[in-house]
This record gives C-alpha cells, sequence and structure tokens, in this order.
C-alpha cells in the first residue's frame, strides 16, 4: 500500500503540477507562520518570530525542491527539459536532423514492415473467443489438402473426426473444416466465382463467432446429407458483392448449380480459422456431395481433407490431449473402422505408428507459417543489420558534428554540468532522432507492406490475403527498435565527452587538433559499418545465387514448352467408362491444335494435383520392413516420358497401344531400380499391387530417367508409372494434360481452353499454366527473400550515400563543412580544400 502511495503521489505531482506547487507553498507557509505564532506566545516581537522561523526552515524554495526530489518529480521535469532543449538543437541544424531522421527511417520501417508480416503469419492470434484454449489435430499446415488412399493422420476423413468428435475426453467441442477451393455462384442471374470452405455445423460455436448479421450454422443443422443448403458469407463478400444490404439475409443463390439460402454474415474481423486465406462463404459439410457430385466423403475412410481444431476443456493440457487423441484414432483406425478399410490399408495401418500431431492452435491454421516462417525469420535479420548500418551511420555524423558542439559541452561542464547530466542530455537527442525516424519509418513500412504482399503473392497456389496492420505487437516492436537504434548510434558520441577537458577545450577556442571521425571512435564506427555493409552484400548475394540455382536446377524434364491443363471429369458429371471415354477425346483434340507437338495425361501431374503411394511386391526383390514395400505411383497416358522430355536410360516407355489394350506394363525411375535391382536389370520383373479389390500384376518394360515433379528441392522418390487405363489405382476422375508446344507455350492458352469448351462447355478445367510458371510458384518464397536482399542492400547503400554525403555538412546542412575539412585534413589552402571537397563530392555522387 505504501508503494501505491508513492506510485499515486508521483503521478499527481507530475499531472498536476500547478496544483501541487500551489499546495506546497500553502503548506510550508503554515508551518512557518505557525512557528512563528509560537515564538509570539513566547514573548518574541513578530518581525523577529517570522525571521527565525525561515532561518529554521531553511527557506522555502530550498524545501519545496526537497519535496520535489522525495517525490521524483524533478527528475521528469529535467527529461522534458532535455527533450525540449533537444528538440531546439535538431531545429537548429535541419541539414543533420533532415539526413539522420530519413537514415534511421530506413531502417526503421524496413524492420518495421517485416515484423508486421511476421506478427500476421507466426504470432497474432485469431480474433475468437478464447483462443488460447484451442488446440489443431492434424498437421496445421495442410490447410489445402485433399487425398485419396490409405486412412492418414495429418488430415482426417469425416468418419475419422467423427471418432474425435464422439469419442475424446479432453475437447468441450471439436470442429472440422476443409477446403472447397473455388465454387460457381449464381447471383441474381449473374455468374462468378467464390472462395469456399466446408466447415462442420459446430464451426462457429466452436469457435466463439457470433454473425454480424443474421445467424450462423449450429449443431442442429446438418444432421443428414444435404439437409441444410445453407450458407455464412464474409463481411468482405457482403460488402463487395452485395454492397452490404441488410436484405441479402434469405437470398437465394446457387452454388456449383445447386441451391442455396443466404442464413448469416460473419463479423468484419473474423477472416476464418486459416491465416493467409480469406473465404467468401462457409458451407455446412454435409452438403459436400451436392457441391461435388461424384464424390461422396462422408463415408469414405480413404479420403482425407479435414483438419481439425478442438476447444480444450478447463485445466486440460495440450499433453494430456495429445495422449487422448493418439489413444482415440489408434482405437478408431485399428478396431472401429478397420472393418471399413481394404486388407492392404489393415496391413498398413497395422505395420504404421499412429502419432498424431496436437499442437497449440490460438493462431490458426496456416500453410504460409510453414512456407514463410524461415525466410521472414531470416529477412528480419537481414533488415537488422541494415539498420545496424544506419545507425552507424548516425554515429559518424554525430561524432562529425560532435566536434562544432564541443565548446558548448566544455562550457555547460566549467558551469557545474556533471559527466553523467551531459550523457543523458545527448542521448535524449538521440532518443529524439530515433522516435522522428521512427515515426517516419512506420509510414514507409505501411508502403512497404504493400510490396510485400505483392512480392509473396506472385503465384497463384501463394497468393494470400493477409491481415496486416498496426497492434501492440508491432507498435512495441518500432518503439524498441527505436531506442535499441538511440543508444547504438548515441551511446558512443556522447561517452567521448566524458573524458573531456574543458580548460583546454575552452582555451583551444573549440579548434580540435583531431577530426571526430578520425579519432578513436570514428575509426571503429567507420570499419564496423564497412564490416556490416560488406556482410549485407555477401547475404544477398548468396541467397540470390541460391534462387537461381534452385531456378536452373535440372528437373529431369523439359519445362520450358509445356503447358499443363487439369479437367476434372467426375465433378463435370462422368462417371465410369465414360471417364476414359472423354480422356481419350481430349486428347485428341488437344493433339490436333495448331502449334502442338504432342499431348499426354497423368493422374498426379507436375507440380500440380495430388501424390499418392501404394503397398506393392516385387519378384526377385526381398524387403526388409515395410517401408521398402510402399512406392509413389502415377498413371500416365501414351507417350507420356518423350511428351515432357525425359530420357528412357533403359527399355521402352508406355506407348498408345499400351494404353489402348490396358496393358498389364510399367515403367520405374532411376532410384526405384537402384533401390529394389541394384545393379541387377530390372526389366521383365513384375511388381504386383497389394490392393484386395483391384490386385494387379505389372511387368517392368522401361526405366525412366529420375524426375524432380512435385519439389526443386526435395530428394526425387521411388515411382513407377502404369496406364492410366489401369484397374488397380483410385479413379479420381481429374487428370493433369501435359502438352507439349513447338514455340512459347503462352501462346497455345486460348487455342487450348477453346479445344476444350469445344469438346464440352461445362468441363471443371483449371488454370491453365506453362510448367516453368508452376515450378516458379514453388520458389516463392526464396524469391522473396532474394528480391528483398537485394532492396535490402539498395537501401543500405542508399542510407550509405546519404550519410557519408552529410558528413560534407555543416549543421545548417551548408556544404561549406566539406571545405573546411578538406582544408584542415591535407593543411592545404583554400584551393587545396576545394579540390579535396570536389573529389570526395564527386566519389560519393559515384556511387
Amino acid at each position: 500500500m505504501k508503494l501505491w502511495s508513492r506510485v499515486r503521489s508521483w503521478l499527481r505531482g507530475v499531472t498536476r503540477r500547478g496544483r501541487m506547487e500551489s499546495e506546497m507553498d500553502a503548506e510550508l507557509r503554515f508551518h512557518i507562520e505557525a512557528f512563528a505564532e509560537d515564538l509570539v506566545g513566547s514573548g518574541v516581537p513578530r518581525e523577529e518570530a517570522r525571521r527565525r522561523a525561515r532561518i529554521e526552515f531553511g527557506g522555502v524554495e530550498r524545501a519545496k525542491e526537497e519535496c520535489r526530489e522525495a517525490r521524483g518529480v524533478n527528475f521528469v521535469q529535467s527529461i522534458f527539459q532535455d527533450l525540449r532543449f533537444g528538440l531546439r538543437t535538431l531545429r537548429k541544424s535541419p541539414g543533420f536532423t533532415a539526413v539522420a531522421v530519413l537514415t534511421l527511417a530506413l531502417g526503421i520501417g524496413a524492420n518495421a514492415a517485416i515484423f508486421t508480416v511476421i506478427n500476421a503469419v507466426m504470432l497474432r492470434a485469431l480474433p475468437v473467443k478464447h483462443p488460447e484454449e484451442l488446440v489443431t489435430v492434424g498437421n496445421p499446415a495442410k490447410v489445402h489438402s485433399w487425398g485419396t488412399g490409405t486412412p492418414r493422420t495429418d488430415v482426417f476423413s469425416y468418419p475419422l473426426y467423427r471418432e474425435v468428435r464422439d469419442n475424446n475426453q479432453v475437447f468441450s467441442s471439436v470442429l472440422a473444416s476443409s477446403n472447397l477451393g473455388d465454387v460457381r455462384i449464381a447471383v441474381d442471374g449473374g455468374s462468378e466465382t467464390a472462395r469456399g470452405r466446408l466447415v462442420t455445423e459446430n464451426y462457429f460455436e466452436t469457435l466463439g463467432i457470433e454473425a454480424l448479421l443474421g445467424r450462423t450454422f449450429t449443431t442442429g443443422d446438418g444432421r443428414t446429407p444435404g439437409s441444410d443448403p445453407v450458407l455464412v458469407i464474409s463481411y468482405g463478400y457482403w460488402q463487395r458483392r452485395f454492397s452490404g444490404d441488410a436484405s441479402v439475409i434469405g437470398r437465394k443463390v446457387r452454388l456449383n448449380n445447386y441451391p442455396f439460402t443466404i442464413i448469416g454474415v460473419a463479423p468484419p474481423r473474423f477472416l476464418g480459422e486459416v491465416v493467409g486465406d480469406r473465404p467468401d462463404l462457409w458451407v455446412p459439410m454435409m452438403m459436400q456431395p451436392q457441391l461435388m457430385p461424384g464424390r461422396n466423403f462422408l463415408e469414405s475412410v480413404n479420403d482425407a481433407a479435414l483438419l481439425i481444431i478442438g476447444r480444450l476443456k478447463p485445466s486440460v493440457t495440450v499433453d494430456q490431449a495429445r495422449t487422448n487423441v493418439n489413444a482415440v484414432v489408434k482405437e478408431a483406425l485399428t478396431v472401429t473402422l478397420n472393418g471399413r478399410m481394404s486388407s492392404d490399408d489393415r496391413g498398413a495401418i497395422g505395420g504404421m505408428k499412429i502419432a498424431v500431431e496436437v499442437s497449440p492452435g490460438s493462431r490458426g491454421l496456416s500453410r504460409l507459417r510453414q512456407q514463410f516462417s524461415a525466410p521472414l525469420l531470416l529477412l528480419q535479420g537481414m533488415v537488422a543489420l541494415v539498420l545496424l548500418v544506419a545507425c552507424v551511420n548516425v554515429a559518424n555524423l554525430l561524432l562529425a558534428r560532435s566536434e562544432a558542439r564541443r565548446q558548448e559541452i566544455a562550457l555547460r561542464l566549467t558551469m557545474g554540468a556533471g559527466p553523467g547530466r551531459i550523457v543523458r542530455q545527448l542521448l535524449t537527442e538521440s532518443v529524439s532522432v530515433a522516435f522522428l525516424g521512427g515515426a517516419l519509418g512506420l509510414l514507409l513500412a505501411h508502403w512497404g507492406l504493400a510490396v510485400l504482399v505483392s512480392l509473396a503473392n506472385t503465384g497463384d497456389r501463394t497468393s494470400s490475403s493477409l491481415s496486416l496492420g498496426l497492434d501492440w505487437r508491432v507498435l512495441g516492436f518500432s518503439a524498441g527498435i527505436c531506442l535499441s537504434a538511440a543508444v547504438v548510434f548515441g551511446l558512443a558520441p556522447a561517452l567521448r565527452f566524458l573524458h573531456l577537458k574543458p580548460g583546454v577545450v575552452l582555451k583551444e577556442g573549440g579548434r580540435g587538433t583531431e577530426s571526430g571521425v578520425k579519432g578513436k571512435f570514428g575509426r571503429v564506427l567507420m570499419s564496423a559499418q564497412i564490416a556490416l555493409g560488406v556482410l549485407v552484400l555477401m547475404t544477398a548475394g548468396l541467397l540470390v545465387r541460391s534462387l537461381h540455382n534452385l531456378q536452373e536446377a535440372d528437373l529431369g524434364y523439359s519445362r520450358e514448352q509445356l503447358l499443363l491443363a487439369r479437367v476434372d471429369l467426375l465433378e463435370s458429371g462422368y462417371r465410369g467408362a465414360a471417364i476414359q471415354n472423354m480422356t481419350r477425346e481430349l486428347l485428341g483434340r488437344l493433339a490436333a491444335v495448331p502449334g502442338v507437338r504432342s499431348v499426354t495425361c497423368s493422374s498426379n501431374g507436375l507440380f500440380s494435383g495430388d501424390e499418392s503411394s501404394d503397398l506393392i511386391r516385387i519378384d526377385g526383390a526381398a524387403s526388409t520392413n515395410q517401408q521398402d514395400d510402399v512406392t509413389a505411383d502415377d498413371e500416365v497416358g501414351p507417350n507420356y516420358f518423350s511428351t515432357i522430355g525425359v530420357p528412357i536410360v533403359l527399355g521402352r516407355e508406355i506407348t498408345s497401344e499400351d494404353f489402348a489394350r490396358a496393358a498389364q506394363v510399367a515403367v520405374v525411375n532411376e532410384t526405384f531400380a537402384r533401390f529394389y535391382f541394384g545393379a541387377r536389370n530390372p526389366i521383365g520383373h513384375k511388381i504386383t499391387i497389394q490392393d484386395s479389390e483391384h490386385p494387379e500384376t505389372f511387368e517392368i518394360v522401361g526405366v525412366a530417367h529420375d524426375v524432380h515433379d512435385h519439389s526443386v528441392r526435395d530428394a526425387v522418390r521411388r515411382r513407377m508409372y502404369a496406364p492410366l487405363t489401369s484397374a488397380s489405382f483410385d479413379d479420381l476422375g481429374a487428370y493433369n494434360f501435359e502438352i507439349h508446344a513447338v514455340g512459347n507455350p503462352e501462346a497455345l492458352l486460348n487455342s487450348v481452353r477453346a479445344a476444350i469448351r469445344n469438346v464440352n462447355p461445362d468441363l471443371a478445367v483449371d488454370n491453365i499454366k506453362a510448367a516453368a510458371d508452376l515450378v516458379a510458384d514453388t520458389l516463392t518464397s526464396q524469391e522473396v527473400v532474394a528480391e528483398l536482399c537485394g532492396l535490402a542492400h539498395a537501401r543500405n547503400r542508399c542510407a550509405d550515400s546519404i550519410g557519408r554525403s552529410a558528413r560534407g555538412l555543416d549543421l545548417d546542412g551548408n556544404p561549406g563543412g566539406l571545405l573546411r575539412t578538406g582544408h584542415r585534413r591535407c593543411g592545404w589552402n583554400r584551393r587545396g580544400g576545394c579540390r579535396y571537397a570536389l573529389v570526395q563530392g564527386n566519389a560519393i555522387w559515384s556511387e
């Protein structure tokens, strides 16, 4: 309580200084008068009594000063005095002030911009009720994943989600969500695409989100598939598409040609649980069969697309949740859902170590966090170096400027100012410069954020809509780097005056025998500036070189003349044999397009589509563990390897004849051949897919060169290729068409679209892109780092030039300082000084 009383007294003294002074004056005079009255009562004359009372109290002003010191008011007052004096000093030197503030603003602005993105991607909590209670179940980066095959635990099937939801003991509520992608929405006779997300009916309840308008889904919705064709739209989509019209509630729309009713609008701050995605609408999970005809994933244990978020019960820890979830998932996969799996899936589950990732979910789900965390932290380190270079620049300016202030400081020391008071005054000036630079830096950061996002949005696979803005973290970080910068660049010049000899300086009349930048501190700072600049340059060069190597890496095929298009025949209404017939039709039509050399297709695609794997058995190759029996696979069309430019190193490729007669042949890659056969010839050996529903055996007829088909950096996986007509693999009904152009593939974009449209205008076609662009999209994070490192180096060069130029200015920003410096350094006459200054100026501006 005593501490709080002192704090309250200090606050009252600072904020109500006038009232405190009057009260203190009245109280002191009261005590003097009371003492004087006591003396008068004892027979002392009144005038003598007053004189004795004043002597006894030692003077009113001294007593007031002691009270101010006791309350800590004097310290605050002296800080304000230092601040006012520092600002007046900076105002008298506009040239120095402008250069120092601009130099720091470039460094602080770059740091603030990068940290704002780091805050949005890595630190900011979801704007939901009690985000600290949320945990993610599964891999939180798999926000757009959708796969089929052996049940997975990084993303979940709907039956597995239900098992977790119904049998856990650690969550008060569990939601699941999945990427719906772009859906066709028809409103008032017009049609457009909107980004959607499939969510369970308890989605908004679990997150604690209430609708801004209308209502959200409830657990009473969606009890059976197709029972609730309703949707909630985002605030942004409501404003953009409906102009904020409140009558939107109850309006009928069509999603993928199925009727839905808008029942609610989400609040403005809520952008979904996926950082970097901004869904336009949310649809109940039970409507998945209607939105994706031909695919009913609600009952399949093999189709995994869901990410789970749970809200912990009171007093439950993340470790306890992890233990319980793993037990529930293991029970579900080995007992409850085991009977719904094929024999090879049961075998795979039996040999699998079930370890479900359960982690704090307050920051939501994010692919960007995994993709950009390391590059952003690297960038933060880079711009921190740039800020350090800027601080050294300003420190050099302060050292040069301190030469003109030596006599002023000496005079203040002679008049009784202590060294600590001098250092505090100079540091206050440095803090003023730093915060002026920070204010300008935040304005520059606002512009820099737009540059960052535009660089990150270079490809469809990485485009995002981050919520970037100032919050307490960004402001606190900016204030912290301003204070740190002030200490870094202001401490050395301030400490330089601790050993100043006032008598010597005043006797010399301010004429120093050695220039500040040539002194000890100046040499150290100049060396540090050069070393840090070289470090920034080398780091930027290495990163750019690394990006260049990745961009020029040999992928194993010719990407320069390839055009890729993905067609979803199942979603377009085709079933069974009609899918194969339409695939052949499309291959023929695309091959007839002028400028097309050849056409093929595949299930997984190149840097697009899906990834798949299966359990296999190979004659003549014994495995030591179950992982040896797993290989990546792909179904390909005729002449796949010659079309995409992959050499066949042994045997032959899959031809049109194999495709036509559904031959049981396979081509393997070099990694597969080396792993299973070593130096032996694999041609003629048999591969059996261990699938109880479609057991098939394939004869190896060729070995293809290794291909980087989904990642430039990752090692090539063991892979087998079978004809697209094979029945052993899951028929997804969505195929990637690889088109080898005679010339520039982008020149065929419109022709390819027209050819597909002529076959069937209702075919669901993903964005048609050149293979080189798809590869470049996967290197976005490296491109962002490289480009921003180049910008950081350019900023460093800019600040260095500004700082070096400013060292030739006097306190008022006039170039005479450079002439005088040249004269003093060289000991020449004025003509010689002019020549030196001109040489220095030319050297500066030539850079």
